[in-house]
């Protein structure tokens, strides 16, 4: 058994190392660098496999730690004491949770696949060597995590046995899911329960049990935790038996693994999109355009895809009014609130850049524009060529640009009009430089999400992501907006800067598209 767990820690490797080097040849300028000899390099699949052990050592005690400040540590602060007790109440509802939402023998990955269905790997062996490693796992981290976070409200023996417990309940939850598929003869997958509704039904009664009864005073006892550890050992000790000597392993894998489940899941996600995003199309024959050229055929897309493109902003702006509106009568109510909202919106320009990252539509407009128009249009050749592509991009930007405007606007003016009712600023200049930093981060995102889809184009022909560098340049932007938004500048400072970033920012972009899109606007 240990053998074949080695097996497949190295084929999972094997197939990692190759996904990382792929990926990097996809980057511009560094994937030129990469030979494909590098995927028969010894000493990069050395690297490779120490890489592999220290995600797996942040997976076991990294993740852990997480998971017990995020679920456990920072609820405890909405209740005015605490105690072992109360922690114990909200790990064991956690538990019960997990137990039947992450098993690992029912979960369809593509190292089970491509070990148990394409090597013809034992299927018993493979399970059984990777489920004790996965509880294994799950055991140290729990214990590990808990030792250093709640070991001087929980006593030593009981955070051992909650972590023994954990073990014991997806022994138990197993046990349940072989019950139910000998009774109703279907496969248990864990990613596609057979009702969504009853899943997310229990996900959230069990999460109101673990946080809502404490707000009422209401925890679990150490005697009633006891008799439960009790029962739970029992059945947890019957259940191990009965898993370990579980014979269909090789069936329940026959049935479980295969490409719809393991493969498809993305392909289906961009199936339903594309569905969707049709029935928002207009077919109405009798809409027609003014204009000439390629700003005729754009106008014509834009009319037709009114829905998709606009409706999402007037939405967010409809959101907009309403929050002003009501932080307005808050001020009118209660006087007192007035400092607090003048303060927060002198210093609040560099959350709105963070904001603005997701108000901007730039991002599901090129979405659309590729999967209803260039997804069909990128075949014919006079389509990518540097005149078409430059001429169509001018009308593009300016279309995103005029559809960002309208929330961008309201929020603008609604920014500056709270910043008068309460109070108001010395510096008038303020009053301009919020409404106009405000304008420029949004020409700069229209920009940025235009730009990276021409020079890029992320998508192929089945209309799947497929661009690691697309990938790693949202997030750096992502990450670049948070950082930025936890700076304290003042409103005269960031905003003059940002200002003056988004127009140096819009002419190199211009220059980039010029030069490179004719290059790079092509399907994949």
């Amino acid at each position: 058994m240990l053998n074949d767990f080695l097996i497949s820690f190295k084929v999972k490797n094997a197939y990692t190392v190759n996904q990382i080097i792929y990926s990097l040849q996809r980057f511009p300028l560094l994937g030129k660098l990469i030979p494909n000899s590098l995927y028969k390099m010894k000493c990069f699949k050395i690297i490779s496999i120490i890489i592999s052990i220290i995600i797996q050592i942040v997976k076991i005690f990294g993740f852990k730690l997480l998971y017990i400040l995020v679920f456990l540590i920072y609820p405890l602060s909405i209740y005015q004491s605490y105690s072992q007790e109360l922690i114990i109440h909200i790990y064991l509802f956690l538990a019960l949770i997990g137990c039947f939402s992450n098993t690992e023998i029912f979960n369809p990955t593509k190292d089970k696949y491509y070990m148990i269905v394409l090597m013809k790997m034992n299927a018993k062996n493979h399970t059984l060597s990777n489920f004790i490693y996965f509880l294994s796992s799950i055991f140290i981290g729990h214990i590990t995590a808990m030792f250093l976070l709640v070991n001087n409200i929980v006593s030593w023996y009981n955070i051992i046995l909650l972590a023994t417990l954990t073990i014991l309940l997806k022994f138990i939850a197993i046990n349940f899911y072989f019950y139910r598929m000998k009774k109703s003869n279907k496969v248990i997958n864990e990613n596609k329960p057979s009702s969504w509704s009853v899943y997310f039904g229990l996900m959230i009664g069990g999460l109101a049990l673990a946080y809502g009864l404490p707000y009422f005073n209401i925890v679990i006892s150490l005697p009633i935790f006891y008799v439960f550890a009790l029962i739970v050992i029992v059945l947890g000790l019957l259940s191990i038996k009965s898993i370990f000597s579980y014979d269909k392993y090789a069936w329940l894998y026959k049935k479980l693994l295969n490409k719809d489940t393991v493969f498809a899941p993305q392909q289906d996600n961009t199936q339903v999109i594309a569905t969707n995003i049709q029935k928002q199309i207009s077919v109405d024959k009798n809409i027609t355009s003014d204009k000439s050229g390629f700003a005729f055929f754009h106008d014509l897309f834009v009319k037709r895809h009114r829905k998709i493109l606009i409706d999402s902003a007037k939405k967010t702006t409809v959101v907009i009014l309403i929050v002003v509106l009501v932080v307005a009568i808050l001020t009118l109510i209660n006087p007192q609130i007035k400092t607090s909202v003048n303060s927060f919106t002198l210093l609040f320009l560099p959350y709105m850049l963070f904001l603005m990252y997701f108000i901007n539509t730039g991002k599901n407009i090129t979405n659309a524009m590729f999967m209803n128009c260039d997804h069909s249009m990128l075949s014919y050749r006079f389509f990518r060529q540097s005149k078409t592509v430059l001429a169509l991009f001018k009308e593009r930007l300016k279309t995103i640009i005029f559809i960002n405007l309208l929330p961008t606007l309201t929020l603008a003016i609604s920014l500056c009009f709270l910043l008068f009712i309460t109070g108001g600023t010395n510096n008038y200049l303020n009053y301009l430089v919020i409404f106009f930093s405000i304008l420029s981060m949004s020409i700069f995102f229209s920009v940025h999400n235009l730009i990276i889809y021409y020079l890029l184009q992320p998508y192929n022909v089945g209309m799947e992501m497929k661009s690691s560098t697309y990938t790693v340049i949202n997030i750096i932007t992502y990450w670049a907006c948070y950082y930025i938004s936890q700076m304290k500048v003042t409103t005269l400072v960031f905003g003059s800067l940002m200002i003056l970033f988004a127009v140096i920012y819009s002419f190199i972009s211009l220059f980039l598209v010029y030069k490179y899109a004719p290059k790079t606007f092509k399907l994949r």
